[in-house]
């Protein structure tokens, strides 16, 4: 989207369509013939403004720079990318067969690994591993082969071995990451022996890497592929393609730390938990999770490193990296919040238990810590506030002032009164206390001080793309309606995929996929699908009626150039033969016909318009 913003911001429209029709000034809009149909009286405007064009002659084409390269050079979106990236001077990154043969090629490698591991694990040579799998684990039989677990036997040229036989080569077992790539001469050699293998899949359940768990205290504990062309642990959440409908089904992603973490309550029914790979949260890792679920629970170790991970997680989807920045974290959530109803919560759990053992031993306490899970906000201010103690006043009232900006970062009153109460239970002193520092916090905020950051509002076009995208089962019903009902190329370009497969334009890394994410995110009233239609349906009447607004406004500029120069009088004459049918010949034809287009839009846009056939 970066990109298409940077092409419009340096392609001049009103230039580029004025190689290929010639354009005269017309109030603030620009018109000529049209390039797409054979005309002889111009209808074609250019709205700079908007950074639209449209056709309200017998073609009713429309669209943005890019729909209009599209038509014109008969091109798709990308090809209308390119050829417009070549004109602004920006260098796009092509994804040329070459390369994606490549990866589909190390995409292969790692399946086979997984294969031939797989295999390996039941062969004698694997029975100590099962062993600790169904024993240590406690993991079933079915959950073993449902998440492809293997071993990898001791020596250093398995896999390779078996690779090689298969016709791969040893440079994309290295690229792939299944083989190290020796020094001094030595041959590579497989990076995973005597361990038990644990796939790692992308969300399209595509094996990408694979993590080694040593049973005999080896170091690391556990050792993962490094990063690849196709992996990136940074963007990668373990077990994603398997909880996918459970987090849908829940409204609900639990986010854990570890590989069993996530397989254990697997096993036990909890199937809404994905887990990050010896990192925190990043914000590739947050993106990713609010296609799926309104709340993301963080349910972390309890120990030390645990909490800070906690906080790092918050930190990377918040802007929270420490007390000074605590106010800025809690204004960003708030903000998130009430803009997509995302709600990041924290769940400690019982001292010493980790997900994986608290399932098993303990499973009304795994619930209650889920269900209990806080808001990330109210942690933040327990963080800060530490256990309770005996205070003396001063630092009662130095700990309340540095809770200030974070309870003002609070929009919604109710909610920052409940943090208020809290606040002043939690160190023994009245209500009114903390809520005095608030009102001085608030008085002390210097005068232009930047207010907390409020998103624009969708435009029509994007509240019905966010609708559909938001409601997937709309797709029968509107299939048949054009692509032209969106102005923008980009827009055109989700609902086609959107027509086709709904959640492919959501997984797409391309800028439609981008747009697509956002708009699904975007917090909509809850509506069935039933409402969820006749809002469609509304905004389908709305994105019509605006474009004989659009023509009207545009006529009303060339009738009041008109009146200007040739005096209203001379257009009420011509209004009036016009009335009467007695439409004169020669420039004046034009002029009579556009008061009569433009009194036949007026009445237009007051009568309810039908939507097309479904």
């Amino acid at each position: 989207m970066d990109v298409v913003d940077a092409i419009k911001r340096q392609v001049d429209l009103v230039a580029y369509i004025g190689r290929v029709t010639p354009l005269q000034k017309s109030g603030r809009s620009y018109r000529g013939l049209c390039p797409f149909h054979s005309e002889k009286t111009p209808s074609f405007y250019v709205f700079p403004e908007r950074g639209t064009w449209r056709c309200f002659g017998a073609c009713g084409e429309g669209g943005d720079l890019f729909t209009f390269v599209e038509k014109r050079e008969n091109v798709d979106f990308r090809g209308a990318l390119r050829i417009l990236a070549a004109e602004a001077g920006i260098q796009l990154h092509e994804d040329d067969p070459k390369r994606r043969s490549h990866i589909e090629r190390l995409a292969a490698i790692v399946s086979a690994a997984v294969g031939f591991y797989e295999r390996q694990l039941h062969e004698p040579g694997g029975a100590e591993a099962l062993d600790y799998l169904r024993g240590a684990r406690g993991l079933t039989v079915d959950t073993i082969a449902a998440w492809h677990l293997g071993w990898a036997p001791d020596g250093w040229h398995h896999l390779r071995d078996f690779l090689l036989n298969r016709g791969y080569t040893i440079p994309d077992m290295v690229a792939a990451g299944v083989l190290v790539d020796a020094e001094k001469g030595r041959e590579p050699y497989d990076r995973f022996r005597g361990r038990v293998i644990i796939p790692i899949a992308n969300e399209r359940g595509e094996f990408v890497a694979l993590a080694g768990r040593g049973l005999h205290g080896e170091e690391p504990k556990y050792l993962n592929s490094p990063q690849t062309e196709i992996f990136d642990k940074g963007r990668t959440l373990f077990g994603l393609h398997a909880a996918a409908d459970a987090i849908r089904a829940h409204g609900e992603v639990v986010v854990v730390e570890g590989y069993m973490d996530v397989l254990g309550p697997w096993q036990a029914g909890y199937r809404n938990l994905v887990a990050t790979m010896g990192t925190s949260l990043t914000r590739h890792h947050a993106a990713l999770l609010r296609r799926f679920a309104p709340r993301i629970v963080l349910a972390l170790d309890p120990d030390a490193a645990g909490m800070n991970a906690a906080e790092r997680a918050g930190s990377l989807l918040f802007g929270f990296t420490g007390e000074d920045q605590a106010a800025d974290a809690a204004r960003a959530a708030d903000t998130l919040a009430a803009d997509t109803d995302i709600d990041l919560r924290v769940a400690p759990l019982p001292a010493g238990r980790d997900p994986d053992e608290l399932v098993r031993d303990d499973r009304p306490a795994w619930e209650q810590a889920i269900a209990g899970a806080q808001p990330f906000v109210e942690f933040l201010l327990f963080r800060m506030l530490g256990r309770r103690r005996s205070l003396s006043p001063l630092e009662v009232r130095h700990l309340v002032d540095r809770l200030v900006p974070v309870l003002l970062a609070v929009s919604d009153p109710v909610e920052r009164g409940l943090y208020i109460q809290r606040v002043a239970r939690h160190l023994g002193v009245p209500e009114a206390t903390v809520a005095d520092r608030l009102r001085r916090g608030r008085q002390a905020r210097p005068r232009g001080a930047p207010e907390q950051e409020v998103r624009r509002p969708l435009g029509p076009e994007e509240v019905l793309l966010a609708l559909l995208l938001q409601h997937p089962g709309l797709r029968l019903a509107y299939r048949n309606y054009p692509e032209s009902l969106f102005t923008g190329a980009l827009e055109r370009e989700v609902f086609r995929r959107w027509l086709r497969d709904p959640d492919a334009v959501l997984a797409a890394s391309d800028e439609a996929g981008q747009l697509a994410r956002e708009l699904a995110a975007y917090r909509l009233p809850p509506l069935t699908e039933a409402e969820a239609r006749r809002a469609a349906d509304r905004k389908i009447e709305d994105l019509l009626r605006e474009r004989i607004r659009l023509h009207q406004a545009a006529r009303a500029e060339e009738l009041s150039e008109a009146e200007r120069t040739r005096g209203a009088n001379e257009l009420a004459r011509l209004a009036l033969a016009a009335y009467r049918g007695e439409v004169p010949a020669g420039p004046e034809r034009d002029l009579a016909e556009a008061l009569i287009e433009e009194f036949e839009l007026g009445l237009s846009i007051h009568r309810r318009e039908t939507p097309p056939a479904h």
